[in-house]
């Protein structure tokens, strides 16, 4: 067997394992470019927050934010991304925290939905009534 034919039978019998490693590195160096780790900042710092809020809606101010801090490293760490710098990390949080705020304050599409319910619960209940007499 000359050189040639051993180097394409080593490069054949590699190339699967060269395939993995180069999809491999393509989504490790995706995650360090910048816009992909602002899109993954919005959204693990949205979902702690939502957590927070939901799971500890009896404690105070600092207490959620802290849970939702802690839920967003865990997060990163999660997903193996970089966990970015606190200054960062905490605007981030205020900012959805303050999304969440506004959001309350225009009112909840359920709230909506259901005071759009009740006139037709009253008026079947008020024909109800009418019947019973």
């Amino acid at each position: 067997m000359n050189h040639v034919d051993l180097l394409t039978a080593i490069l054949l019998n590699a190339f699967p394992f060269l395939c993995v490693a180069a999809v491999w590195c393509l989504k490790f160096f995706e995650h360090q470019l910048p816009t992909r780790q602002q899109e993954m900042l919005e959204k693990c710092v949205q979902m702690a927050v939502s957590m927070a809020e939901q799971v500890y809606d009896q404690s105070g101010p600092l207490e959620k934010k802290q849970f939702a801090l802690r839920a967003a490293i865990d997060l990163f760490q999660a997903f193996h991304l970089p966990i970015p710098q606190p200054g960062v990390l905490n605007t981030a949080l205020e900012a959805a925290v303050f999304a969440l705020n506004q959001t309350r304050r225009n009112g909840s599409p359920y709230v909506d939905q259901a005071t759009r319910v009740n006139p037709v619960v009253q008026a079947a209940s008020a024909q109800l009534q009418a019947g019973l007499r």
